[in-house]
């Protein structure tokens, strides 16, 4: 696991975390996603995404969340097992070192995964979430190219590697390039606290 950090104004910035999952978990993530990637073509848990100012989808890909899919019992799956090592003390104090903001993290009571299949031609115009955090995860079921990460604010391109990790405040407007050719899978975690309480 490896961390680095880009800074943006007024003291925040986004980690990139490459080879966040080992070989062996990855590998499970990887069956999983290719049983999954059925299940986003049936589009039977679609996602709807965000509108633009002409009412047309922000978003072209198939998503849904993974916790509806499996009921929110998250040990039925690999997937939101693994995902649980974004919440580990390793990497909570390696983020905090940086910047005290993202105590929010692992102060958090609520979190949702998404999964957002991206083949050619498919991508996700830029918009904000309505998360504290985001914690989006690049896999490949194929080869792919295009399909990178991009913040326009701050005129900032992360190239879409497999097992990286790339966490920022929801708030800061992001989206998805074109994918040209391939699959590109990206989990979506949406970090929050629980309302009211």
């Amino acid at each position: 696991m490896v961390i680095s950090f880009l800074d943006l104004p007024n003291n925040f910035s986004i980690a990139i975390v490459d080879n966040f999952y080992s070989e062996a978990e990855l590998k499970e993530i990887k069956d999983e996603l290719k049983l999954l990637s059925a299940v986003a073509e049936l589009k039977v848990f679609v996602n709807k995404p965000a509108k633009d100012e002409e009412d047309s989808p922000k978003q072209k890909s198939n998503s849904f969340f993974l916790d509806s899919l499996y009921n929110n019992k998250r040990d039925l799956s690999k997937i939101l097992t693994f995902n649980r090592k974004l919440f580990s003390s390793k990497l909570q104090a390696k983020l905090i070192e940086k910047n005290l903001f993202y105590e929010h993290i692992f102060h958090s009571d609520f979190d949702t995964t998404l999964l957002n299949f991206y083949g050619p031609t498919d991508y996700y115009k830029p918009h904000r979430d309505t998360s504290c955090f985001t914690a989006l995860t690049f896999f490949k079921l194929e080869e792919f190219s295009g399909g990178n990460l991009i913040f326009p604010e701050y005129e900032i391109e992360i190239e879409a590697v497999e097992n990286r990790l790339v966490i920022f405040p929801g708030f800061v407007l992001h989206g998805s390039e074109e994918v040209t050719k391939g699959i590109r899978v990206s989990m979506a975690q949406f970090i929050n606290y629980r309302a009211g309480d």
